[in-house]
């Protein structure tokens, strides 16, 4: 018995020792996977859509960081933000109502500029947005999609903005605090104001996506929508469905909206019980913008040959809805590219219009003539005039605004952004594009990439980086001010009946002298720009010095084809030679 006892005391013991070898061996193997934990690097992780885009604008491929476990913390208090730069051309301008202000969606938030000289007087987003933001443009999922100011100008400056987070918001822009915010269902494309009626506007809202075997599409409900400030849900009523919109107008009236795309044209008839007859086209010629004109029952109809089409289709007396109706149409051409933009003042004489060709044409409609202001420096992308038609607002592609007097056409203010965003922009909306139109972007940036990177001008400290086709540009990123543009190798900006024809230079590199006095450039033509700087057919290096009674550089000297299969970097000598005159550069490298 007392043998039995023993050996139940001792297996009760080992199994004692055993328990306790297990959690011992099992603490190790946590701490062991604890301290390979810690030692095990962090990937940053980067928005994949984010990624895909900055490395076709930068041509180069962004790995993940890789970081210790240790420096994590630190690490995590880095986040990007926007503190400069960003697209001021997403759409046209909105001018207030006294015409005193203009309102521009920067990205995710509004700017609010002062008309007379173009100094910015508020800037304000959502807290939201403000805490969400994001380094890369047109990425949020709350970006502003439209704006509208509201013509009452009793209350103060009030504008309102409809974002793709579904909602709409009525800001004071004296302020820049919220008034009221309203959930619309949907994300909203567009929006217009319903002239006749306060607080309503017409709106193209998403429905659904269609899937056939062409691909899919985005139908949208061309809306009523009502915001009421007593209610936080905006009020809603479908005219009519639309598919892949690029854009929406409404006649000053409020009883006509027009909703187009491409080839086709949707006009709403809203009569006066409420009831809406629609009247459709298709049409041959690409569609690039319809404008109702203010007093004429006319829809001015631009396209892509460079024509602008008088439809007289507006019919109050029509009661049925028609489908491809035969309506007499009078051609207005003077553009020998795609027309871009096009606006009536408010008596209806005169029509204003802008394309590719970078200048601003002026209709006289009753004498049949026309006026011109030429070199605007892009093309032009957007028209809008103040409601005292005292100022003519132009939107153009190089993330520029210039604001000029209805009275003698002089340049009242300009602004001007960097002038690479508009790239990056492009792309960013590239979901919405079709295969073929994301390629013709890619394109465009091989035809002229980043490749100058961002040169610290010695003296001002500025920005200097790629501008224009031919051009660079010196930026102030702390005062978020464009400074000034070189133009390194000038061209003819249009030619023939396709502005593809046109062979466009590009700046390479830039390099400055230690004191700011000497600058070098490298510019080239290239045969196939996606091969790189080994295509080049023209290589030409640049020497500039700048001028102190202006503070302007000017081409001092030119070296053609300095080598044969292109310049890949280039840097001045940093110390000055002894004996050498003053100022001048000790030498360059390439």
């Amino acid at each position: 018995m007392a043998a039995k006892l023993g050996k139940a005391g001792a297996g009760r013991r080992e199994r004692k020792r055993g328990d306790k070898a297990a959690n011992d061996s099992g603490e190790a193997a946590a701490a062991a996977t604890s301290k390979r934990t810690a030692k095990r690097p962090a990937k940053l992780q980067i928005n994949p859509h984010a990624r895909k885009l900055l490395e076709e604008s930068l041509r180069t491929p962004i790995v993940e960081a890789t970081i210790s476990m240790q420096d994590t913390e630190m690490y995590r208090a880095i986040e990007p933000k926007l503190v400069s730069g960003g697209l001021l051309t997403n759409d046209p301008i909105v001018f207030s109502g006294d015409s005193k202000l203009f309102y521009l969606s920067k990205d995710n938030a509004v700017a609010v500029y002062n008309a007379e000289n173009g100094e910015m007087v508020q800037n304000f987003s959502s807290q939201q947005q403000q805490q969400q933001q994001l380094a890369v443009p047109r990425l949020h999922p709350s970006a502003i999609k439209a704006m509208v100011a509201d013509p009452d100008a009793a209350e103060g400056h009030r504008v309102y903005t409809f974002s793709a987070d579904h909602k709409a918001r009525l800001w004071d822009a004296d302020s820049g605090e919220l008034v009221h915010s309203w959930d619309l269902g949907s994300i909203p494309a567009f929006a217009v104001a319903d002239p006749t009626r306060p607080g309503q506007f017409f709106c193209a809202l998403w429905h659904e996506v269609a899937r056939s075997a062409s691909g899919d599409k985005n139908r949208y409900s061309v809306c009523r929508v009502v915001l009421d400030r007593a209610a936080d849900l905006a009020g809603k009523e479908e005219l009519f469905r639309v598919t892949n919109p690029i854009g929406l107008v409404a006649r000053q009236d409020g009883r006509w909206v027009a909703a187009y795309s491409k080839f086709r044209i949707q006009l709403g008839h809203v009569r006066a019980n409420g009831s809406v007859v629609q009247h459709r086209w298709r049409v041959s010629d690409r569609v690039s913008v319809v404008a109702f004109h203010p007093t004429e029952p006319v829809l001015a109809v631009g396209d892509w040959r460079g024509r602008i089409m008088f439809w007289y289709c507006v019919d109050d007396e029509l009661d049925q809805g028609t489908e491809d109706r035969s309506v007499i149409r009078r051609p207005h051409h003077w553009h020998a590219h795609r027309v871009n933009a096009v606006a009536f003042a408010e008596g209806g004489t005169t029509m204003l219009s802008g394309g590719e060709e970078g200048v601003l044409v002026l209709w006289n409609l009753a004498t049949e003539s026309r006026d011109y202001l030429p070199r605007l420096g892009s093309d032009i992308i957007g028209i809008a005039i103040s409601p005292d038609q005292m100022y003519y607002a132009v939107t153009l592609r190089d993330n520029t605004i210039r604001v000029f007097s209805a009275m003698n056409k002089a340049l009242v203010s300009s602004l001007q952004g960097l002038k690479f965003a508009q790239r990056g922009a492009a792309l960013g909306r590239g979901a919405r594009r079709t295969g073929i139109e994301h390629a013709r972007l890619a394109r465009a940036l091989d035809d002229d990439p980043f490749t100058t990177g961002l040169v610290v001008h010695p003296a001002t400290h500025a920005l200097v980086l790629n501008g224009d086709p031919g051009f660079i540009q010196v930026f102030n990123h702390l005062a978020d001010r464009h400074l000034a543009s070189v133009e390194v190798a000038p061209f003819n900006r249009t030619g023939g009946s396709s502005s593809e024809a046109v062979s466009r230079p590009h700046v390479d590199l830039v390099q400055y002298s230690s004191d700011g006095t000497w600058m070098a450039t490298v510019d080239s033509r290239r045969a196939d720009a996606a091969r790189g700087l080994m295509a080049v057919t023209e290589s030409y290096l640049k020497f500039w010095q700048l001028d102190p009674s202006d503070q302007t550089y000017k081409l001092a000297s030119r070296i053609d084809s300095p080598h044969a299969g292109g310049v890949h970097a280039i840097a001045f000598q940093p110390v000055v030679r002894k004996g050498a005159p003053q100022p001048g550069p000790a030498g360059l490298l390439c």
